[in-house]
């Protein structure tokens, strides 16, 4: 039946298949359009984040410095509004630790979800109706 479609017999093509198995190919990546453009845009990202943190750090480190000003100032004058205000820079610098917590928690989880390797599979198949396989049987060369 081999000969009859012309090709090689199960037995042959399965000792192939086994020797191809002990073969191991090692193929040299090479960074692709995409992977560079993806790899940019994540450093960018990562400076991005950086640089969010640091300003929220800073304005943290001053709004505690302008609260203990604040609060001096609203016990001398015993203002309402003085307390108002006092209350208000801390709630803000509240709202801002919340925002240095959710930046640093980002950070983290970028170091942990590095994006892994792409592989690329390409898979051969051969489609064929039965009419043409009955041709290439029959040995027909208009297939």
């Amino acid at each position: 039946m081999a000969k009859a479609l012309g090709i090689r017999p199960i037995a042959e093509a399965q000792e192939e298949h086994e020797e191809m198995r002990s073969v191991t190919v090692v193929e040299e990546e090479q960074p692709t359009e995409i992977q560079k453009f993806e790899s940019e845009e994540v450093t960018e990202h990562k400076t991005d984040l950086e640089l969010a943190r640091q300003n929220v750090k800073n304005i943290i480190e001053m709004g505690d410095d302008a609260v203990k000003e604040m609060v001096e100032i609203a016990k001398q004058s015993e203002s309402p509004r003085a307390f108002e205000v006092v209350s208000t820079l801390m709630k803000t610098l509240l709202d801002a630790n919340k925002d240095f917590v959710d930046i640093s928690s980002k950070k983290k989880f970028e170091q942990e979800d590095a994006p892994a390797k792409e592989t690329n599979v390409t898979n051969n198949n051969l489609i064929v109706s039965t009419a043409d396989l009955l041709k290439m049987i029959k040995g027909e060369d208009d297939v």
